[in-house]
């Protein structure tokens, strides 16, 4: 989007993040000039140290923007806009919801499971547990709440957020925005038949080894189904499945739990995946799976959808809001297994549902998230921010 908004040469677009630097450095990327600030510990009021905060708001100063777009909640950015440390007019714009992640934090695993996610990681530094995760989770409302409530303009990607905005102040002038997907899935040739009658690949993606994402439902669907196709493959890219010391105590209970289902070889683990091997995969697959507790948007069914592959998905968040069930996505309950698996069954038995499948999937997902569309409308909310006050 950054790059798409800077290239209509309508904007000057400047940007400040934050990553594993020792000072403020700059770091332009074409047309976006960008700067860089510390990763630090977050003090008890929210924000980072006071020589950080005072870099930012020289920075800001220095730029004078007529807006300041802020993304997410999850962060101090947020605060820093609230607060009115940065005076000038903001536009929020949602993204994940952590006090609304913290009820299926566990991903409906049991008290004995979720102890038995407990390991020397856990042991050595107790915030790594899932338990100290949903904690901050929970937690984090507070910091939600005022970050919403100090914004009086909003942008929601989706009406379940949108509900979430006006459950806690219904006051606000929200926006509907778009998503950008990355050109490769846009670009990317339509997903074919895959011949895998004997062993059908199921590929599935996770930014982290967390519960909510719910790998572990997928791995028993997987179970259930290796008696009818006992060389069915479940490919699984992400990049929080770390070895020794390092890998967390969920994923070494994933691991636990692939032996007990007897799947051991009907698993793969691929790493961390650019783009191009994402579409790799969903291109050998025979579906994509996105057994999510909770979903704010979800990209990877978004850009699923774009290449136009049949998706299984869980009936949670925002998903169903992108996709029609039986017609674009299989749709099941979230966290049991035992649909999740009899969806699967229906696309691996039914080559005609999964070719209706994709081509609607691929038709609304290129629709939904065509660029063009999504630059237009990120400038007329731009434009209306900026018109409330007689700037444009």
């Amino acid at each position: 989007m950054g790059e798409a908004i800077a290239e209509t040469g309508d904007f000057a677009l400047f940007n400040i993040s934050n990553a594993k630097v020792s000072e403020v450095c700059e770091a332009n990327v074409g047309k976006i000039t960008q700067w860089t600030v510390p990763v630090e510990r977050i003090r008890s009021d929210g924000l980072p140290s006071k020589k950080t905060v005072t870099d930012i708001v020289r920075i800001v100063d220095s730029v004078a923007p007529d807006l300041i777009h802020v993304w997410g909640t999850e962060n101090y950015w947020g605060l820093l806009t609230a607060r009115k440390y940065l005076s000038q007019k903001a536009l929020l714009e949602m993204q994940g919801i952590k006090y609304a992640i913290a009820p299926v934090m566990m991903g409906g695993l049991s008290f004995s499971e979720a102890v038995g996610c407990l390991g020397i990681k856990e042991m050595v530094r107790p915030s790594c547990s899932v338990f100290s995760d949903q904690a901050a989770f929970r937690a984090s409302r507070k910091v939600e709440t005022e970050i919403i409530k100090g914004h009086q303009f909003i942008s929601c990607q989706s009406e379940w957020v949108r509900a979430h905005v006006m459950a806690m102040d219904a006051n606000k002038r929200l926006f509907s925005s778009k998503m950008m997907l990355r050109k490769e899935f846009l670009s990317s040739k339509p997903w074919a038949s895959c011949s895998h009658d004997d062993s059908p690949e199921i590929f599935t993606s996770s930014y982290g080894a967390i519960p909510y994402k719910g790998l572990h439902v997928l791995l028993r669907a997987v179970a259930i189904l290796k008696d009818t196709w006992p060389r069915i493959r479940l490919t699984v890219g992400g990049n929080r499945f770390q070895s020794g010391i390092r890998r967390s105590g969920y994923a070494r209970w994933l691991l636990r739990e692939i032996k007990r289902l007897g799947i051991e070889n009907h698993v793969a683990f691929v790493g961390p995946l650019d783009a191009a091997e994402m579409i790799r995969h969903i291109h050998g697959s025979s579906v994509v799976i996105i057994p999510s507790f909770v979903e704010s948007y979800s990209m990877a069914l978004a850009e699923a959808m774009a290449v136009g592959v049949p998706v299984v998905a869980s009936y949670a968040g925002a998903m169903p809001e992108l996709a029609r069930d039986g017609e674009s996505v299989l749709f099941f309950p979230m966290g049991d297994e035992t649909m999740c698996a009899w969806q699967i069954r229906r696309i691996l038995q039914s080559p005609s549902l999964a070719s209706s499948l994709a081509v609607h999937a691929r038709e609304l997902g290129l629709n939904r998230n065509n660029p063009d569309d999504a630059v237009r409308r990120q400038i007329e909310i731009y434009n209306e921010v900026s018109d409330s006050s007689g700037r444009r």
